[in-house]
């Protein structure tokens, strides 16, 4: 019956893919009447702010969610319980289990604030439906595919929907690099799901030139996407990059055939915080109008989106897209002004094309903010910080900002498994 549920959803999915906008404003106001009878958290929401207005509700964030967890959810399930769960299934590497039928999974906790997600059956079978829909080419019916995920942890997510037709091999990142390569060889995937950091060391490592063939459906997950790393992992494999941008919050875009990046807009409510005068980029506050067992609504995330193109998109949908998920918002650095007045934000894609300018091609790097005037670098391999501060000075003077004092540091490469901020602001409160 689950596979059937996939398959509907699937099917309705690539319709509404192609499908002209639509508001949700109706549909929101009926979700949340739903869980306001289920969660005692969102039930004081419609009373003190009503439905007419969700869209100015008071934002929440992953914080808030879990100091209310007990309130929030809307199948009764405590915090301890929860964390106790996912927390076993961390430590033994056994993730086929599910707490009384609820897929419960742990967040990676980048900014040190880990978070709990749960999903009941009918939203395991809606989302791999709609995933299934956004990434596969061709038709489920019509095509075998072989998936092969690089992930920090499996769940029951994955394998629910397996089938003659569809197989997930999970490749566990808290195992070396060199445990998977004849496992990977000999699974022959047509799609291949890492982290762009992990594509990067099986292209450098020769996994990828060892395929038997090249997968047909290539994509980056979990981490921000640098366009050096794209150039990098599409070379060694042949294949075209995809995103899946995906978070505890849920399954938010997928890149389309044509390579733009498209808000799940049948799934989310994306309302805009813009972070700058020019309106090119913001932070996303979601509401999840399909997700019931832990609601999202009005709910902040820590990312910074580039805004997309607004132009029609050649694959005929009409969601709105975005450029580029370029880092969190706790990771912007900040300088101060040259003539006193304030900080200067300083965008981390401004950074890594600086970085990218003046080091050799395929040189790793990792920027910290340390203090309000002075950046720790380092790299791989050691590099001459002369060309990086020359770019930075002249970037700075533009933006009228003082130029940072530069630090090297010995370079030390991050786990295999662990989460990639190469740039980050690490000041002490």
């Amino acid at each position: 019956m689950e596979r059937l549920g996939t398959l509907w959803h699937y099917l309705a999915a690539r319709r509404r893919f192609a499908g002209a906008r639509v508001s949700h404003d109706k549909t929101v106001r009926r979700h949340l009447r739903w869980i306001a009878e289920r969660s005692p958290y969102f039930a004081e929401r419609v009373r003190s702010f009503g439905l007419d207005h969700w869209r100015d509700w008071p934002v929440t964030n992953k914080a808030e969610m879990m100091v209310n967890f007990d309130a929030w959810n809307t199948a009764r399930v405590g915090l301890e319980e929860a964390l106790c769960f996912a927390e076993l299934a961390e430590r033994t590497r056994d993730f086929s289990k599910t707490l009384r039928g609820l897929t419960v999974g742990l967040s990676s906790g980048t900014t040190g604030s880990r978070g709990i997600f749960l999903a009941s059956p009918a939203e395991r079978q809606l989302w791999a439906g709609v995933l299934l829909a956004r990434v596969l080419r061709g038709t489920l019916l019509s095509h075998c595919h072989r998936a092969a995920l690089f992930l920090r942890a499996d769940s029951p997510l994955y394998h629910s929907v397996g089938s003659r037709r569809l197989e997930f091999a999970f490749f566990d990142l808290f195992q070396p690099l060199e445990a998977h390569g004849s496992r990977l060889r000999e699974f022959r995937p047509t799609v291949l799901a890492a982290p762009p950091s992990v594509l990067v060391q099986l292209a450098a490592s020769g996994i990828a030139r060892n395929l038997l063939e090249p997968p047909a459906i290539l994509l980056s997950v979990a981490d921000v996407l640098d366009e050096s790393d794209r150039e990098v992992i599409e070379q060694a494999f042949g294949t075209k990059l995809g995103q899946i941008y995906q978070a505890t919050e849920g399954f938010l875009a997928a890149t389309c055939p044509y390579g733009r990046l498209h808000w799940n807009e049948d799934l989310v409510v994306v309302q805009k915080e813009w972070i700058d005068s020019g309106r090119t980029r913001y932070v996303p506050i979601l509401t999840d109008f399909r997700r019931v067992t832990q609601p999202v609504v009005r709910y902040r995330l820590d990312d910074v989106i580039v805004r997309g193109d607004a132009s029609p998109c050649p694959c005929g949908s009409q969601f709105e897209t975005l450029e580029a998920i370029e880092g969190r918002w706790d990771d912007l650095l900040r300088l101060p002004r040259r003539d006193g007045g304030g900080e200067a934000l300083i965008y981390p894609d401004f950074v890594r094309r600086t970085i990218i300018l003046s080091v050799p091609t395929g040189t790793d790097y990792a920027v910290t903010q340390v203090s309000s005037e002075e950046w720790l670098i380092s790299c791989s391999p050691s590099c001459d910080l002369g060309g990086v501060r020359r770019q930075l000075e002249e970037f700075c003077l533009a933006q009228g900002a003082v130029t940072p004092r530069l630090k090297e540091m010995d370079w030390s490469p991050p786990p295999f498994h662990a989460k990639r901020r190469r740039i980050r602001r690490q000041i002490p409160p």
